[in-house]
């Protein structure tokens, strides 16, 4: 009896060579339990409404969660620490604050995989020294778009391994705060990988105008320290040149 052979299965289907379309994707699960519903993960936008038109555009091809989230946003950056190997879009319409675009990208890399979407006239290089996984052009035809998603998921899945996160975990004792900003504020100091400089937080926690004063990140770190102290916890930090570098919670 002849041995039949199937064909290899990807996490995302790629587009249709006679058509261009996009296959719709594939509702399983990764060998992690991550959902392939969409290639990208979330989408941070440094400019709503540029990008709610892109979304709707591109709506058809199943490839960008229909939710998307202004930069600051504490629900996208925990939905990203969720995941081990998170995909997120940070799309760049005209009209968007770009003077300080590499070091957003360089912040946000630390959370996830990132690919960003810029208008013809912004230099892809800085951006892919600041950590960028890809910088593809706006105007580029949707199917393109598409496609080219997908296979940068299907890319970073094959390719780089799970992200190295420390994450300590809590005493169960521990309450979490309440207010998303605190929690989050907790999330990325439990599962950073690398050590936080306060003008970075201030960047990833402000919004797509400006960043958060460091008087305000210093007012949360110190709630956040009061919040731990009775259990024997504290937020380890290192002043030095007049920066403050935090390197996560120690006990």
């Amino acid at each position: 009896m002849p041995i039949r052979h199937l064909p290899n299965r990807h996490m995302y289907s790629a587009s249709s060579p006679s058509t261009g379309e996009l296959a719709h994707p594939s509702a399983d699960s990764t060998p992690t339990g991550r959902p392939t519903a969409y290639p990208v993960d979330v989408v941070v936008s440094l400019r709503r409404e540029g990008t709610a038109k892109l979304l709707r555009t591109l709506r058809s091809h199943q490839v960008l969660p229909a939710l998307l989230h202004p930069w600051g946003s504490g629900a996208a950056y925990r939905s990203l620490l969720r995941e081990p190997d998170s995909l997120s879009l940070l799309d760049v319409p005209e009209g968007a604050v770009t003077d300080d675009l590499a070091q957003r990208v360089h912040v946000l890399s630390a959370l996830s995989s990132v690919v960003v979407l810029t208008p013809g006239h912004i230099d892809s290089v800085d951006l892919l020294r600041a950590g960028a996984a890809n910088v593809l052009p706006r105007d580029m035809p949707p199917p393109e778009l598409a496609g080219r998603l997908t296979a940068e998921r299907r890319w970073l899945g094959t390719s780089t391994p799970s992200r190295d996160r420390r994450v300590r975990a809590l005493p169960q004792q521990v309450l979490r705060p309440r207010q998303l900003s605190q929690g989050i504020l907790l999330d990325v100091l439990l599962a950073s990988a690398r050590p936080w400089c306060c003008h970075d937080l201030c960047l990833l926690l402000g919004t797509a105008r400006a960043p958060m004063s460091r008087r305000a990140l210093q007012a949360r770190m110190l709630r956040l320290g009061e919040r731990l102290t009775p259990y024997g916890l504290s937020v380890t930090s290192t002043v030095q040149w007049g920066r403050t570098t935090y390197t996560g919670i120690s006990g």
